[in-house]
């Protein structure tokens, strides 16, 4: 029975059938930040709940879900935040916000889990202030 059930969960992890990392958690110097979902290569990450609700979208991280992972610039959005943009940005989900950025991360590691470090900005000012995020494993 055991073997059975090794090479079922082995057939499983070949197919890549495994549900996305969606229990992947970072604790960071903003807060916790949890992936929420993939979309094609994208990765959605969520930081907080309603009116402190920011999301980071994270183009080609889903790609590299199992390995790989290297930098990556993306946009964030907020419900919230202290500077207002003079343009709209359109959150993944569908909602509008006045309050967003870019940033960019770097991975330490290529593979799950591996904590990150960069730099975020609001609107379309250069990323300069820091962000770093340590991966949280077996939570």
């Amino acid at each position: 029975m055991r073997l059975t059930a090794a090479l079922s969960l082995f057939a499983v992890t070949a197919l890549g059938a495994l549900p996305a990392l969606a229990d992947e958690v970072w604790d960071t110097n903003m807060g916790e930040i949890a992936w929420e979902e993939s979309r094609g290569d994208d990765a959605i990450l969520r930081m907080g709940d309603g009116d402190g609700l920011l999301r980071l979208i994270v183009p080609g991280l889903a790609r590299d879900m199992m390995g790989g992972r290297g930098s990556y610039t993306g946009v964030w959005i907020a419900a919230e935040s202290d500077t207002a943009c003079v343009t709209q940005m359109v959150d993944p989900l569908g909602s509008k916000s006045d309050f967003w950025g870019t940033f960019t991360i770097t991975f330490v590691n290529d593979g799950f889990p591996s904590d990150f470090a960069g730099v975020y900005g609001t609107c379309l000012d250069t990323p300069s202030m820091p962000l770093q995020a340590h991966a949280r494993v077996g939570n």
